[in-house]
């Protein structure tokens, strides 16, 4: 069939043209005029695009599915994380509590030191004063003993005298008697006038000096005695000072048994940790993808309903075959304020009227559109506009009632 026409469109010859078109009527009924056969194609177009459409919408679901699982997943290693962070937290409460312990413990191990440096200086102190006050009673005694020899040797030196003037005068007296000086009975007071009275010296004063170095020398050896009772005192708290020491070093050792499996304890909780946290990082990575492929099995729906709306068109057209977007939904079709806006044709798609061949919507001789696919590719590019913004409200939607159910799960 020969076909010419305008702008490359070829119509058979002495055919009549439609109103608003240089087209003969004749070629649009030659060319699509079977309408059965096209309505047969345009069914099975639709049936394979509502089948991708449902196909790649139970992707969807099971990729929202496998998100979701992941978000629990994820919500459960958070959950594991929270109780690994109380666990170690107790763990090192615990740790802490007995490193403070140990190191009281430690402070009091200085402080008996301390103290017992403090004592060992105080029984030096004692020691040497203690020397002192022996050596210083050693020096009275020597002197009480010298004086006691001094007393007891002019004691004896005064016995000789005494018994040397005694006994020279009994030879005297005895030699008189001999003579005839003096009678026998005589001789006794004789001896008593020439001897006189003994002058036996009493030495209270020497012995006066000596009770007093006495004295001294008992109060030096009480003083000594006294530093020997400090000192035996003073190494008394040494002793106690040092079990004390004991007592903190062997608390610290048990403090420092138990700190090791606690250690232990803590360096696993902390690796589990790190291993938790790790896993959340892959999940966030997994969540992500999966998010990616979400967006692009949407994208791939979106198309395909796209490809629906082309399909399925239910569009009103005026008495020269326009598309009458601004009152598709009027029982007048005349052409009035002329708006090119897919969206308010809302009512048109509730009342279908009766479709005749889309392609005749396009009005070469107006000079609108350059050729047919322009025109088609305008309205499918604003069905998708369309068609967007409503996948993007209907997401929305969904991941807000998700949200919600996540809500409550959490």
């Amino acid at each position: 069939m020969t076909i010419t026409g305008i702008n490359g469109v070829n119509n058979p010859q002495g055919a009549p043209r439609t109103n608003g078109s240089t087209a003969p009527a004749e070629d649009t009924t030659g060319l699509f005029g079977a309408e059965e056969t096209t309505e047969t194609k345009g069914s099975k177009d639709t049936s394979m695009l509502e089948a991708e459409l449902a196909s790649l919408n139970a992707e969807l679901e099971a990729l929202e599915a496998q998100k979701a699982e992941k978000e629990a997943y994820k919500r459960e290693l958070e959950a594991q994380k929270r109780a690994l962070q109380v666990q170690k937290q107790n763990l090192e409460a615990q740790i802490k509590a007995n490193e403070d312990a140990m190191k009281a413990n430690e402070e009091d191990i200085t402080k008996n030191e301390e103290n017992i440096e403090k004592e060992q200086e105080q029984i030096e102190k004692l020691q040497e004063e203690y020397d002192k006050k022996n050596k210083e009673a050693e020096e009275l005694n020597r002197q009480i003993s010298e004086k006691i020899a001094k007393i007891l040797e002019n004691s004896a030196k005064n016995v000789d005298e005494e018994s040397k003037k005694i006994r020279e005068a009994t030879e005297e007296a005895n030699a008189k008697v001999e003579s005839g000086e003096l009678e026998e009975d005589e001789v006794a007071q004789y001896v008593a006038d020439k001897v006189g009275n003994p002058s036996i010296a009493t030495c209270n004063q020497e012995f006066e000096a000596i009770s007093a170095l006495m004295t001294q020398v008992k109060s030096l050896i009480q003083e000594a005695n006294n530093c020997v009772a400090e000192m035996n005192s003073r190494k008394s708290n040494i002793t106690s000072y040092q079990a004390n020491i004991s007592a903190s070093c062997s608390a610290n050792e048990q403090l420092q048994a138990k700190n090791a499996p606690l250690q232990k304890q803590l360096n696993s909780v902390d690796k589990q940790i790190a291993d938790v946290n790790n896993e959340i990082a892959t999940t966030d990575s997994d969540i992500a993808k999966i998010d990616q492929q979400i967006s692009a099995k949407q994208s791939s729906i979106q198309s395909v309903e796209n490809q629906l709306n082309g399909t399925n068109n239910t569009d009103v057209y005026d008495d020269y075959g326009i598309i009458d977007y601004k009152n598709c939904g009027s029982k007048d079709n005349s052409i009035t304020n002329y708006t090119p806006v897919a969206v308010e044709c809302e009512a048109a798609q509730t009342q279908p009227q009766k479709i005749t061949n889309p392609f005749l919507a396009i009005s070469y001789d107006l000079g609108n559109y350059s050729n047919m696919t322009e025109a088609l590719e305008a309205i499918a590019t604003g069905n998708e506009q369309s068609v967007s913004e409503a996948r993007t409200v209907t997401n929305n939607n969904k991941q807000e009632i998700r949200n919600m159910f996540q809500d409550l799960i959490a």
